[in-house]
């Protein structure tokens, strides 16, 4: 499979690593009739990646995140005589447990303490909180590792243990609805009015390629946005767009949207 000719389309320099990378591993496949996988992918690294292996008949893949609904995945590549149940390193499932419900802890708090450890966010996928416990989908070759070093989760101590798939609970995120108006449906006025910033500001975040919009990285200030578009700023959290245009007398378009609380 020919990287340069497969990412000539992408102009991304860290999506179009991630995709060389999936190349080596599906060459080495082609080659070597092993198993390979990939880190932890967003959606639209995904995408991008099925789009890759879809090009060849000569193998197979899998992309598994651990549950249903799950959003980091991995890319799971193998002969085409294999099932995907014949793989025997693939994903690992981690319970954290403690005193949470007087000291209650964030995605962020979990990820924290475990990146904390030195491991790379790419080995570590889909985290879920709960109100007394959390759930972690791993890699397996970081697992054990976490298990025997993390102690505490945002000054809380923690015991963990390793659990099964059909374990994962899965918890719909928490959204607050926010309606507002923009005199565009540029991204840098709509980024302004769902987090409640300057529209400098948001162009700023924006140009320091700090903003993706359904997973993708973005950093054209005058991107329209459309109803159902999931917007993520770094260091302002997540929201998706429920609805955009309708006008008011004033004519400002008005936007209904929900943030992630």
């Amino acid at each position: 499979m020919d990287k340069k000719k497969l990412t000539s389309h992408i102009k991304d320099i860290d999506l179009k690593n991630k995709l060389f990378k999936i190349i080596d591993k599906a060459n080495g496949c082609l080659k070597n009739y092993d198993v390979k996988s990939s880190d932890f992918l967003n959606p639209f690294e995904i995408k991008n990646a099925e789009d890759i292996l879809n090009s060849t008949d000569d193998l197979k893949y899998t992309i598994d995140g651990g549950y249903e609904q799950s959003e980091r995945q991995v890319v799971f590549i193998y002969p085409f005589y294999m099932e995907y149940e014949d793989i025997e390193n693939g994903l690992r499932f981690i319970q954290i447990e403690g005193n949470f419900k007087f000291k209650s802890i964030s995605h962020k708090d979990c990820l924290g303490s475990i990146l904390s450890l030195g491991i790379k966010r790419e080995k570590v996928g889909d985290i879920i909180i709960h109100e007394d416990f959390c759930q972690v989908i791993v890699s397996n070759d970081i697992c054990d590792f976490i298990l025997m070093n993390l102690e505490k989760v945002a000054r809380n101590n923690v015991k963990l243990k390793e659990i099964c798939r059909e374990e994962i609970i899965y918890l719909q995120p928490k959204f607050k609805d926010i309606t507002f108006t923009v005199s565009s449906s540029r991204l840098d006025c709509v980024i302004s009015g769902l987090y409640n910033i300057s529209r400098v500001d948001s162009a700023k975040l924006i140009n320091s390629e700090k903003v993706n919009v359904n997973y993708e990285k973005i950093s054209s200030c005058s991107k329209e946005v459309k109803s159902g578009y999931l917007i993520s700023v770094r260091g302002k959290g997540r929201s998706q767009i429920l609805s955009i245009g309708d006008i008011t007398k004033k004519g400002k378009i008005k936007v209904l949207g929900k943030l992630l609380v």
